[in-house]
């Protein structure tokens, strides 16, 4: 992967770039394991897969291109807060690219294609490295506010371990702890400002919105797919299924795997096949989703790379910017 185009060496709050090995290995050995262990169900598989219908995939592709599309605002929201606004259309195609790559490896190489990209198109004026990368935290840190809560009600509506709800927060506290130890080492660095997004009147409750919309869409997604392969799942083995997947989704493994491995921990005991297809429907039409999202973003460069003729690109302001002044 390209480094992001600079005239100058990168800025000292600026991580480092994962290695090619830990970026394409783990999801490798992840396929190989689920392959091993569905492959002599290939057949019941392919039959559920069968059973989706033309309506159910459109619905599952254009509820997680709704999600992206959200999810790219509420990062905009981050980089605006502190300073640094992105153009409505930088933004989207940068975004479109990062979760193509999202959903083939796993999230920290999309991050780098959208500093690369946003680099490219507006190196003197985009946020640094430091602030694209803090802006991912914060939207990581508010979905896992909001995941425990989630959490918190699939415990009291199913079979769930209560023992998630302590470990949860016990994560969420010790992060959150360790941030606001930091805060006065880091308040002056530029990848801090980000963080204003959590201060100030409406850009809180409007940030959160718009995760909570991000991860509620998802449930519904689990359910349509894991009905649409023959199952009759409730509402809360949906969301169940949901949050493993993204526990499964903090490890290196990429989002293919994380959908299946967690789609075979909840349905596998009785329903392997079935459940190993529903996995692989939802990460297929999340790859559809992001491809045609993506397709925006080709247009969108392309467009600037032949008409641009040295004009500054634009820096209009999204629709979705209740509360985002600086």
């Amino acid at each position: 992967m390209s480094a992001p185009v600079a005239a100058s060496p990168p800025a000292p709050d600026a991580p480092a770039r994962p290695s090619l090995a830990r970026t394409v290995l783990p999801p490798l050995v992840a396929f190989g394991v689920l392959g091993a262990v569905l492959w002599p169900h290939a057949d019941e598989m392919w039959d559920s897969a069968k059973l989706v219908s033309w309506e159910a995939g459109l619905a599952l592709v254009l509820l997680h291109l709704v999600a992206l599309v959200l999810r790219a605002e509420a990062w905009e929201m981050c980089v605006r807060a502190a300073g640094s606004p992105v153009g409505r259309r930088d933004l989207h195609a940068s975004s479109a690219f990062r979760f193509l790559a999202d959903t083939i490896v796993p999230t920290y190489v999309g991050a780098w294609v959208r500093v690369a990209i946003l680099k490219k198109l507006d190196p003197e004026r985009a946020p640094t490295v430091g602030q694209m990368v803090s802006a991912d935290v914060i939207l990581l840190l508010v979905e896992a506010g909001i995941t425990l809560v989630l959490i918190t009600l699939a415990v009291g509506n199913s079979s769930v371990d209560a023992w998630l709800i302590p470990a949860f927060a016990g994560m969420l506290v010790v992060v959150a702890g360790a941030g606001w130890a930091l805060r006065h080492r880091v308040a002056e660095r530029p990848f801090a400002r980000t963080f204003r997004v959590l201060r100030g009147r409406g850009r809180p409750a409007t940030l959160t919105a718009l995760l909570a919309a991000v991860l509620l869409l998802q449930p519904v997604r689990f359910y349509l797919a894991l009905e649409a392969v023959g199952l009759e799942p409730t509402a809360v083995e949906a969301l169940v299924t949901f949050l493993i997947t993204s526990v499964y989704g903090v490890l290196p493994i990429g989002p293919g795997p994380s959908s299946i491995g967690a789609a075979t921990t909840v349905f596998g005991r009785d329903n392997l096949a079935q459940a190993g297809a529903a996995g692989l429907i939802l990460a297929s039409t999340a790859v559809v989703a992001a491809a045609l999202y993506s397709v925006y973003g080709g247009f969108t460069l392309a467009r600037r790379a032949r008409g641009a003729g040295g004009q500054p690109p634009s820096r209009e302001t999204p629709s979705i910017g209740l509360g985002t002044g600086r």
